[in-house]
């Protein structure tokens, strides 16, 4: 797919309509990063964010099918995902609803690009760095995988040298980032991420 023949503007107009948007707007609507290898627990967070949050979801995954309802993980086109995510926070913000995007942002460059693009629309901007050990990543990864083979849940088995890449091209977020981080998929981590979500979206109103 080349990306210089898309209307990104038409695409994420398309791809909101296949979210489920709160009905909650905001003055100054939040937008949330994410940085966290496979298997790091990102979509439990945003889950339990937006169980409890007005937040529009944007998955990776549903954005790689609604640009390419086939192609695999290996050949998703990651820069026009990343484009249509960014495009879609923009029309997003601007309408004044909150967002989170679960996916992997690894790197500072297009963290700082989401940024301005959540900040230029209206909104602002919150990044959160999953910091779990890449054992435990590694071992959820293989019993996500054998659950994608078994049938018991949907997804890309994920190779272990996709796996390395994605640790290897991961940069931790650095402290002028001012980011959050999460340690677990505890409650009590949750809870702590929850409420400086909670906060800041107060400050949106």
């Amino acid at each position: 797919m080349d990306g210089t023949a898309l209307n990104f503007d038409i695409l994420a107009e398309d791809n909101i309509r296949t979210l489920k948007v709160p009905a909650v707007s905001f003055k100054k609507p939040l937008c949330i990063i994410l940085v966290g290898i496979p298997c790091s627990g990102k979509t439990y967070l945003t889950e339990k964010l937006s169980e409890k949050i007005p937040l529009s979801v944007l998955a990776e995954e549903d954005m790689m099918a609604f640009l390419a309802p086939r192609a695999t993980i290996f050949r998703r086109g990651s820069l026009e995902i990343f484009q249509l995510a960014s495009k879609t926070i923009e029309h997003l913000i601007k309408k004044g609803k909150a967002c989170i995007y679960d996916a992997n942002v690894k790197t500072r460059e297009q963290r700082q690009l989401l940024k301005t693009v959540a900040e230029g629309a209206g909104g602002s901007y919150l990044l959160i760095y999953l910091n779990c050990p890449k054992e435990t990543c590694y071992e959820r990864l293989r019993k996500h995988n054998l659950e994608v083979t078994r049938g018991e849940t949907k997804g890309f088995i994920l190779d272990k040298d996709f796996f390395e890449y994605e640790v290897a091209s991961t940069r931790v977020p650095a402290a002028d980032e001012h980011h959050l981080t999460y340690n677990g998929e505890t409650p009590e981590e949750a809870s702590l991420i929850f409420s400086a979500v909670e906060s800041r979206l107060k400050e949106s109103e």
